[in-house]
């Protein structure tokens, strides 16, 4: 008796077809948002802490605090990063914000140094601090799964800083007492580089948890530099592409200069949250 084989091949295939569904449908991640690309724009007014110190001659000089010289405490921070997925355990972003305060003029009350002078009391004082920094990051996951992915990151950028003192009243300088106007500025074009790990978690289809925290302490020549780089932030997705969200950012920048310096150093701090909106495809 012959037994015909197509009842036989088509349960093997039926057989093979749901084994593939099967690791198919353990596979596909829980959310249906896009994870290819990603942009991300944000802003909102986030508080700052500046001490700076600048010495034309080489010397130590004790640090001028901007915001006790009128600079606003807090000002608005743009933000912008765009997101790539190449693979699924490789990640690449690219970001970029920009700070700009300037205060009221103010009449001091100590003596300030800025640069080669020494500002007197009774002086009116404008101070003005400008910052761009743009940072691309490299994660690795580590661990992955549908839903939450974990591992180390790697960064690096440029941190542009240019800080000015303008106003008008008695100083001294290297040649003597001097009154009348003065407009002191320096800039500081800065490389850096951190390490550190971040996670992402879907808790639901449309809800993304993400973290980012890294540092790093180098020490140039008699020099000590620091960078920390830290956020947390919540997106929604109402809809498969756009979302909404807030994010919580905390970047420091610190460079104690060798005493003979004549480079801009100090601490710069930015801290707090920011509305964002995203756009996934």
């Amino acid at each position: 008796m012959r037994v015909s084989r197509c009842p036989f091949a088509f349960a093997l295939a039926a057989a093979g077809l749901l084994r593939a569904s099967t690791a198919l449908a353990q596979q596909a991640p829980l959310s249906d948002v896009p994870d290819r690309f990603r942009l991300e724009a944000g802003g909102f007014r986030i508080g700052a802490h500046t001490e700076l110190t600048f010495s034309t001659s080489g010397g130590p000089r004790p640090p001028a605090d901007f915001e006790s010289l009128s600079l606003p405490e807090s000002a608005t921070h743009l933000y912008f990063e765009g997101f790539w997925r190449p693979w699924r355990r490789h990640h690449f972003s690219l970001s970029w914000y920009r700070n700009n305060r300037e205060g009221d003029p103010r009449t001091i009350e100590s003596d300030v140094t800025w640069g080669d002078r020494v500002i007197h009391p009774g002086a009116s004082l404008t101070g003005r601090v400008s910052s761009n920094y743009l940072s691309g990051v490299y994660r690795f996951a580590a661990y992955k799964n549908d839903r939450f992915e974990i591992g180390p990151s790697l960064g690096i950028g440029r941190l542009s800083i240019e800080a000015k003192l303008r106003g008008q009243g008695s100083s001294t300088t290297p040649g003597g007492t001097v009154s009348g106007p003065f407009d002191v500025s320096k800039s500081l074009g800065q490389p850096t580089g951190d390490l550190g790990g971040y996670f992402y978690w879907w808790t639901l289809r449309r809800l993304l948890l993400r973290g980012d925290l890294r540092y790093i302490v180098v020490k140039p020549g008699n020099s000590e530099a620091s960078i920390t780089d830290g956020r947390a932030a919540a997106l929604y997705y109402p809809w498969r592409r756009f979302g909404v969200g807030l994010q919580y950012n905390y970047n420091r920048f610190r460079y104690d200069r060798e005493i003979l310096s004549t480079e801009l150093g100090g601490r710069l701090r930015y801290s707090g949250g920011q509305v964002l909106i995203g756009y996934a495809f």
